[in-house]
C-alpha cells in the first residue's frame, strides 16, 4: 500500500534562458484533418516498462486528439502518482520501421520537447535512435528544472502521438543513458534532484508541449556556457553550443498540421478530495479543425519567459498583480499564502477549504472573468489514495510567482498557443 505522504512535489517547467547569457528570469519550470501515420512509423509492440498500467480510457475521437489518463501507476507502490497526466508516445528509428510505443509520458506544457527515460525503451530501441554529432563527440543536454535536472543523450527519432507524426526526424533526449559519461558539476550544481533516480517511476518521460518550439533557444545556439548542452566522448563532456536544428524540439511545432499548440481538456472531479482516475483528451491544433475550435475564449499572450500576470483574491482579499503561468507538469497549486500551515514537504494543510480566485491579464490590461479554485488538506486528500486531487496545493518554489499547476486543468479546457503563430501573442499564449 502507499503511504499517504509518499508523493513528491513536483515541478517541471523548464528554466528558460534567454539572450546569450545564462542570467535570467527564473521562471519555474516544470518540471499541450489530422496527419496520420505513414507506413515509416509503423507502431510496434512496445516493450516499455510499466506497459501493464495502461489503463482503459475514451478512444480518440479523431486523428489530432490523444487520450490522457491522471491514475496511480499499478507498478509504482510507493509514490502516490496524482495529477500525473499520461499519454503514450510512439518513436521510430529515422526512415525505418523499427518503433516502440512508450505508455505513462507526462504531458507537460511548461516545457518543450520529447524527454524519454532510457529504461523505457527496449534494447533495439535504444540503440536504433541515432545521436547527435557535437564537435568530436556526441551531443548531450542537461534540462534544468525547477525540480532539478535531466541529464541525457540527445537522439534523433520520429515521433507520433495519436494520429499526429512529425514530418521528420527529430530531436529528443535520453535520459539516464547508460552510454555517457557521468553527468559535469556544472550540471550537477545547479541544484535540485536528478531526474534519474527521483522520477523514474512516476512517469517514463516527459512531453514538453510549452509555447516554446525549442528547449533553450538563441541563448543556447550562440553560448557554450549555459550550462544546457554538451559534447561528450565515452570519458568526458565538455561545455557546448547547439544550433536550433540540434535543440529538442516541441513534436506539435514538426507535425505536418495541427502545428499551432494544443489543447489539454480534463474533466471536473469533486471537491476536495477529488477522485480516484480522471480521463480527458490531449488535441493538437488551435482553429485549425472544427473539435479544436476555442470559439469564445479569451486570449492570454505571454512573455519571453512564458509567464503572464494575474490576479490572486483569497477568501475576499485581493493581492498584487503577480507573474505567473499555468503549467500541467506541477501537480499542485504552489503560490505563496500568509498564515496557511503546511504539511507532508511542504504541502498546504488548512483546517478547512480555502476558496481563491485567480483573474489572468489580458494584453489591454484588463482582467479575464475570475476562475474558482480551493486549496485543501494535503494530508487528507493523500488519505484517500485518490490519483485526482483537484484541491492540492504547496508554498511556491521561487517567491512571487503563481503556479497554477496540473489541478486548475480540472474542468476546463486550456490552449497552449506556439510562438510565432499569432500575431497579437508573438511569445505564444494561453486561451481558455
Amino acid at each position: 500500500m502507499i503511504h499517504s505522504t509518499a508523493i513528491q512535489n513536483l515541478l517541471l517547467r523548464r528554466i528558460r534562458l534567454h539572450g546569450v547569457l545564462l542570467a535570467a528570469a527564473l521562471a519555474i519550470s516544470a518540471c499541450g484533418g489530422g496527419g496520420s501515420a505513414s507506413s515509416d512509423t509503423a507502431t510496434a509492440p512496445s516493450n516499455a516498462t510499466n506497459s501493464s498500467d495502461t489503463a482503459a480510457s475514451p478512444a480518440p475521437s479523431a486523428a489530432n486528439v490523444v487520450a490522457v489518463s491522471i491514475r496511480q501507476l499499478e507498478s509504482n507502490t510507493n509514490t502516490l502518482t496524482a495529477n500525473t497526466p499520461y499519454v503514450s508516445v510512439t518513436v521510430c528509428a529515422p526512415g525505418t520501421t523499427t518503433c516502440q510505443t512508450i505508455p505513462d509520458v507526462l504531458v507537460d506544457t511548461g516545457s518543450a520537447g520529447l524527454r524519454l527515460f532510457s529504461k523505457a525503451l527496449n534494447a533495439t530501441m535504444a540503440t536504433a535512435l541515432p545521436g547527435i554529432a557535437s564537435g568530436s563527440g556526441q551531443l548531450a543536454a542537461c534540462a534544468q528544472f525547477a525540480s532539478g535536472y535531466a541529464w541525457g543523450s540527445m537522439r534523433q527519432a520520429t515521433v507520433q502521438i495519436g494520429g499526429e507524426t512529425t514530418s521528420a526526424a527529430i530531436p529528443i533526449q535520453l535520459m539516464d543513458d547508460a552510454a555517457l559519461p557521468q553527468a559535469p558539476s556544472s550540471c550537477t550544481s545547479q541544484g535540485g534532484v536528478d531526474f534519474a533516480t527521483s522520477f523514474y517511476g512516476i512517469a517514463n518521460g516527459i512531453l514538453g508541449v510549452s509555447n516554446f518550439k525549442y528547449d533553450c533557444g538563441r541563448a543556447c545556439a550562440t553560448s557554450a556556457n549555459t550550462g544546457v548542452y554538451y559534447s561528450c566522448t565515452s570519458t568526458s563532456c565538455t561545455a557546448s553550443t547547439a544550433a536550433l536544428v540540434q535543440q529538442g524540439l516541441n513534436p506539435v511545432a514538426a507535425f505536418a498540421v495541427d502545428n499551432n499548440g494544443s489543447i489539454l481538456a480534463l474533466p471536473s472531479v469533486p471537491l476536495p478530495n477529488g477522485a480516484p482516475t480522471a480521463y480527458g483528451t490531449l488535441t493538437f491544433g488551435i482553429n485549425t479543425q472544427s473539435n479544436n475550435a476555442t470559439g469564445s475564449a479569451s486570449l492570454y499572450p505571454l512573455d519571453q519567459q512564458g509567464n503572464l500576470s494575474m490576479k490572486l483574491t483569497l477568501n475576499g482579499s485581493s493581492t498584487t498583480t503577480l507573474s505567473g503561468f499555468v503549467d500541467s507538469g506541477s501537480n499542485g497549486y504552489y503560490l505563496s499564502l500568509t498564515g496557511v500551515p503546511t504539511c507532508a514537504t511542504s504541502f498546504y494543510c488548512p483546517s478547512s477549504p480555502l476558496n481563491l480566485t485567480a483573474s489572468l491579464q489580458l494584453a489591454n490590461q484588463t482582467y479575464g472573468l475570475a476562475q474558482s479554485f480551493m486549496i485543501g488538506n494535503a494530508q487528507n486528500m493523500f488519505a484517500t489514495q485518490n490519483a485526482a486531487l483537484p484541491a492540492l496545493g504547496g508554498t511556491a518554489a521561487i517567491g512571487g510567482l503563481v503556479d497554477l499547476g496540473l489541478p486548475f486543468f480540472y474542468g476546463r479546457s486550456i490552449a497552449t498557443g506556439l510562438e510565432g503563430t499569432n500575431a497579437s501573442a508573438p511569445n505564444g499564449y494561453l486561451m481558455y
